[in-house]
């Protein structure tokens, strides 16, 4: 049998928080997962079409207070976004990356408060998608 160090199961993989804003407001958050608690971030993706592109595509997550920005500035219309955690970078200066960086990592992110939120910057956009895959303890 497998010990954990600090629970006794692992954790229970959730339904797919998703976001589907159609004319989203320029710089108003969009709350894709509303604030949970002890949950593991699996991934986190984001997609919107635009018509006059904005100029920045952003997914905020709030862990246990802090706030990490998972930013794209001049997002390609209906592109796929995945979120990637770089250590070198502040927690608000994280990357959203078209390429799917989730090989051989178990998850992104893990805490005992977790808020999900996206917004767009500018632009004429018709949807604002997102996904966040998860598992709660």
């Amino acid at each position: 049998m497998v010990k954990y160090p600090y629970r006794t199961q692992p954790p229970e993989f959730q339904a797919d928080a998703f976001l589907s804003q159609n004319d989203p407001v320029s710089g108003t958050k969009y709350i894709v997962l509303d604030t949970t608690k002890n949950v593991r971030i699996i991934s986190i993706h984001a997609v919107c079409t635009w018509t006059v592109q904005p100029t920045s595509l952003q997914i905020d997550i709030t862990i246990d207070g802090i706030l990490h920005t998972f930013k794209i500035a001049e997002p390609v219309s209906t592109t796929y976004y995945y979120g990637k955690l770089n250590p070198a970078n502040e927690a608000i200066f994280q990357g959203l990356s078209p390429t799917v960086l989730a090989i051989n990592r178990p998850f992104l992110l893990e805490a005992r408060s977790v808020k999900v939120e996206a917004s767009i910057t500018g632009g004429t956009v018709q949807n604002l998608s997102a996904r966040i895959k998860y598992a709660k303890y």
